[in-house]
């Protein structure tokens, strides 16, 4: 009778044993996510200072957290430094300087590509399928830009003008098949970061100077995936 016992209740032990063993894989499937992308990018800088735009050249180091990956929302941030030269514009005025900006994305959306879900998938598989597909994110954020170097040259420059501005940022990224991501971001910033300002009321420099005290920079790159968990 003893051993009857024993064996029953090693029984019911082993059971949930098992059945903790897929609860702890389930909500494994189930959890939050994160991304830690690092890339380069191009792109021009707009600052108003005349018909010529000058280029940019960067790197960045972005992370997203997802919490559910059952949702679309997510949290980003990213952290960059852009070289930006340009040739001489109508004015005789030469932008070269280098920002650093820190962009801060709280609602960010993310969207499934090709996930292969199908209708008669349980809710562990699909969800799994979800975290393992291809993503579309876009995202809308607060930005930060500040100057690294200051070397604009020209009439009329002033590069003491060049200091920290605030704005807005809209993100967006596809992720290719391996761990790369294409991505495109556009920034801007109130307040005029090349130094191209002019504070005369002479008609040439009315139309060719800087019309609005706005910068706006765009980004195109790749990046890597280093984590992807």
């Amino acid at each position: 009778m003893l051993s009857l016992t024993v064996f029953a209740f090693a029984i019911m032990f082993s059971q949930i044993n098992a059945q903790e063993g897929m609860l702890t894989s389930e909500e494994t499937i189930i959890g939050e996510s994160a991304d830690f992308f690092v890339g380069f990018h191009t792109g021009i800088f707009d600052c108003n200072q005349s018909t010529k735009f000058p280029y940019n050249l960067g790197v960045i180091v972005q992370y997203n957290y997802i919490p559910d990956i059952a949702k679309k929302w997510f949290f980003g941030a990213e952290l960059g430094a852009l070289y930006i030269k340009g040739a001489e514009d109508d004015l005789g005025r030469i932008t070269k300087l280098a920002l650093g900006d820190l962009n801060i994305y709280p609602l960010g959306l993310s969207f499934p590509i090709k996930s292969e879900v199908k209708q008669d998938d349980n809710a562990a598989l699909r969800l799994k399928k979800i975290s393992k597909a291809r993503k579309f994110k876009v995202g809308l954020g607060f930005a930060v830009a500040f100057p690294l170097m200051k070397k604009s040259t020209g009439p009329g420059v002033n590069v003491d003008a060049i200091k920290t501005g605030i704005g807005l940022t809209i993100r967006s990224s596809y992720d290719l098949p391996n761990r790369m991501t294409l991505f495109f971001n556009a920034t801007n910033i109130g307040r005029d970061m090349d130094g191209l300002a002019y504070k005369s009321s002479t008609s040439l420099e009315r139309s060719n100077g800087n019309k609005h005290d706005i910068s706006t920079y765009y980004k195109i790159g790749v990046m890597w995936n280093f984590l992807k968990k």
